[in-house]
């Protein structure tokens, strides 16, 4: 993914995605109220994407590889609401980094 508009539209995508996942993982196992409370997270982090040009200038030589991207961004959305509880987009961003640095 080699432009910032790029990335950004997959991202949404990847967040909504997931949500849908999770969303039908609720109807599933409906005792379990972590997927239902991760697919709306999801679509609040959706919301909040941002990434200014300092910030892409930075990550960008990470998310060249498209499949170990959207493996990254899989592997950080499906933590959302289980293990990870990000605070904002930016904290989610992080933790995306620090996953794609390990593949």
């Amino acid at each position: 993914m080699n432009n910032k508009p790029v990335f950004v539209s997959t991202l949404s995508a990847q967040f909504k995605v997931t949500s849908k996942w999770r969303d039908n993982n609720s109807k599933r196992f409906a005792h379990d109220p972590r997927n239902a409370d991760a697919a709306k997270r999801l679509l609040d982090l959706e919301s909040q994407i941002h990434i200014s040009d300092e910030t892409w200038v930075q990550i960008a030589p990470l998310v060249q590889d498209d499949a170990s991207c959207l493996s990254a961004i899989s592997e950080t959305n499906r933590l959302v609401g289980f293990k990870e509880r990000p605070a904002d987009f930016s904290a989610w961003l992080e933790s995306f980094c620090t996953i794609l640095s390990r593949h």
